[in-house]
């Protein structure tokens, strides 16, 4: 089966980095589109130009406050651009079933159950939990692929590739997911109610710098893992054991690192060192228990 990679970006600028590479898919926030950094003529592009398919990535937190939000994200996918969604949380996938009715009144159908329809495909994100082979075939009801978990060590992982699932192998992990602003707390809120940033970060005992990722949006924070996870040590296992749907996550990096670490890994050989001096393999070889 062909090895197919897809990447996520943060930010807007990240974006004009992944066009240069043949990706399956690319997985971008909503929140770009709705503060209008990005527009229709971007997933066009990506569509005609890249010939990726373009899924729309929903927030970690979704609140009753984020009424308009959730709207104009509604009113965005019965534009029928987008190939499917990002989920992040349970949350966000009752919303999604929720707009059946609306989407099929458009001709979209989700997780293309109509035959003749757009289709409109589910993903759900290695925040859900998804341990074990009775989680999946829960999920499996309701959407069209997982993600494998970042705590599993490789033996576990191989345990649960009986399904068609998409392996993160590369990115920043998140630690936690918060809704306590630090910037708030810091006493230097922004009130910048349409965006987002990663000016601030947490330094540990260790003396490692945390990265913070301000969601000025729907007003929460991640706080990422000090370096970067990468699996590229165990790509030979992991093909072994049949996983050929492979995904990179992008928080702050620039063009070039981008372009650096898609490089790497899009090389069939992966021929060379490694593009970044510090990264971690996670729990790959022990796992989380």
């Amino acid at each position: 089966m062909e090895v197919e990679y897809s990447a996520s970006i943060l930010r807007s600028d990240q974006l004009q980095a992944l066009k240069s590479f043949k990706l399956k898919r690319v997985f971008i926030p909503y929140d770009l589109f709705f503060i209008g950094q990005l527009d229709i003529k971007d997933i066009d592009s990506l569509h005609y130009d890249s010939k990726t398919e373009v899924f729309i990535s929903m927030p970690r937190i979704v609140r009753k406050r984020d009424d308009e939000y959730l709207n104009s994200f509604k009113d965005f996918l019965k534009l029928g651009k987008a190939d499917g969604v990002l989920i992040k949380n349970l949350d966000s996938l009752g919303y999604i079933c929720s707009l059946k009715n609306d989407l099929e009144s458009q001709y979209i159908s989700i997780n293309a159950s109509v035959e003749g329809f757009t289709p409109l495909y589910v993903i759900c994100d290695n925040s859900l939990y998804n341990w074990n082979i009775s989680s999946l075939d829960f999920y499996r009801d309701y959407t069209y692929k997982q993600t494998v978990p970042f705590e599993l060590s490789i033996h576990e992982i191989k345990e649960l590739n009986d399904r068609d699932l998409i392996c993160v192998i590369y990115g920043r992990a998140p630690l936690m997911v918060s809704a306590n602003c630090i910037r708030k707390t810091t006493g230097n809120c922004s009130h910048n109610v349409s965006g987002h940033e990663f000016n601030l970060k947490l330094i540990d005992r260790k003396n490692k710098d945390s990265l913070v990722y301000n969601n000025c949006i729907h007003c929460y924070n991640e706080i990422y893992n000090s370096v970067p996870t990468s699996l590229h040590k165990y790509m030979l296992d992991l093909l072994k054991a049949g996983f050929h749907d492979f995904r990179l996550d992008f928080s702050d990096e620039n063009r070039e690192t981008i372009s650096n670490i898609l490089s790497y890994y899009l090389t069939e050989q992966r021929s060379g060192s490694f593009p970044l001096d510090e990264y971690t393999a996670a729990h790959i070889s022990k796992g989380a228990l």
